[in-house]
């Protein structure tokens, strides 16, 4: 049985979520969350350990974890996970940006309600993006983003404003799927609402949304491999034009070994630290630009923390119910316009009991072996 794992970070939370079926769209096998370490050589660890961990049990218990898919907030932290999963060669992983697994997740649940095209609004704590995806293809247009005051009323009028304006975009979209990484987008749902010509939506599992979305991208590769999507996330805040130092931070690289599926660069992509060999995309022909990285630090600025490390220990984060498979999920929305029964939970006599658990919390070190009783001296 295929499952589909997807993960993501923020940290100090990760978020990890076990679906079943290749292309991510069965049954919730097991979700669970678990803090990071902060230190930067720590957290890599503590994820790959737990992807690695999930990987063994799954074999174990006659799964075949089929991708897994990682959204990570912060660029750098992405560069310094990216290089751990390269320096251990963990394989089938793809890292992708967080608006691409919240474009992943608004095409499923577009197309889940019949829609032909989905406007996205995805919040951030600094700046949002508006932008419309297919749900055929997965393609995204429309792109915009703006940047998000410090005041809260201001910032709620700036939201507002992008939710008045989706009901007006070119490509009329159907509905306003709502997603937020480090914002609860259900205190803001009522505002948007009321100035939004078409239904809104945000996920009924805001927590694990991500972490869906991430799976759904891995599982549907193909479908994010058009330069739209892959350069939608860098857009300049307010004016919509590309911003080359922004997509220098975003490799076009097809890794050296099977980091992915299907032969798909990855999103974040692998990059080797052979500077001659890199697989960066060539920037230096584009127009004002120089090659200056942001801050002049590289993604992969952190690779030597990682030279030295010791062999990680796998960490097990997900348990499975014994009395039969988790929750049935098909991306949960709630929406005032749109009556749509998503998060559908059968008993457990509808899925056969799993023959043990798919992956354990923590992994016990092994007991001491015992010391066998030394024998009487022989007789004089």
């Amino acid at each position: 049985m295929d499952i589909v794992l997807g993960v993501s970070m923020a940290p100090p939370s990760v978020r990890m979520v076990l679906v079943e079926g290749e292309r991510a769209g069965g049954v919730t096998v097991d979700e669970d969350g678990f803090e990071v370490d902060a230190d930067a050589r720590a957290f890599p660890e503590q994820v790959v350990s737990a992807i690695l961990g999930t990987q063994e049990s799954a074999r174990e218990s006659g799964y075949r974890l089929s991708s897994t898919g990682v959204t990570v907030a912060n660029q750098l932290q992405a560069g310094q996970l990216r290089d751990a999963l390269a320096d251990h060669r963990v394989e089938n992983v793809m890292l992708v940006s967080a608006f691409l697994a919240a474009a992943a997740l608004a095409q499923t649940v577009g197309g889940s309600v019949g829609y032909e095209r989905t406007a996205l609004m995805f919040i951030e704590p600094e700046g949002a993006t508006l932008a419309v995806v297919d749900s055929s293809d997965g393609s995204i247009a429309e792109v915009q983003r703006v940047a998000l005051p410090s005041d809260d009323a201001a910032a709620v009028g700036e939201l507002t404003r992008l939710a008045a304006q989706a009901g007006r975009l070119p490509s009329r979209p159907d509905g306003l799927f709502v997603v937020g990484s480090g914002v609860n987008v259900g205190l803001v749902k009522a505002e948007l609402d009321a100035v939004s010509a078409i239904p809104v939506s945000v996920p009924e599992e805001p927590e694990t949304a991500l972490a869906r979305g991430a799976a759904l991208a891995s599982a549907h590769t193909p479908l994010f491999d058009s330069s739209t999507s892959a350069l939608a996330w860098a857009r300049d805040p307010g004016t919509g034009v590309i911003d080359p130092e922004l997509v220098a931070l975003g490799y076009a690289y097809q890794a050296d070994y099977d980091a992915t599926q299907g032969e798909y660069a990855l999103a974040y992509s692998a990059v080797p630290d052979d500077a001659a060999d890199s697989g960066y995309l060539s920037l230096f022909d584009t127009d004002g630009y120089d090659g200056t990285i942001i801050d002049d630090i590289p993604p992969s600025a952190a690779v030597d923390e990682f030279a030295d490390s010791k062999p990680l220990r796998r960490r097990n984060p997900f348990l499975l119910a014994g009395s039969g498979l988790a929750a049935f999920f098909v991306v949960g929305v709630s929406s005032l316009v749109v009556a749509l029964a998503v998060s559908i939970r059968p008993t457990a006599a509808d899925h056969p009991p799993p023959s043990g658990h798919i992956v354990v919390p923590t992994q016990q070190a092994p007991a001491p072996a015992a010391v066998p009783e030394a024998a009487p001296p022989p007789a004089r």
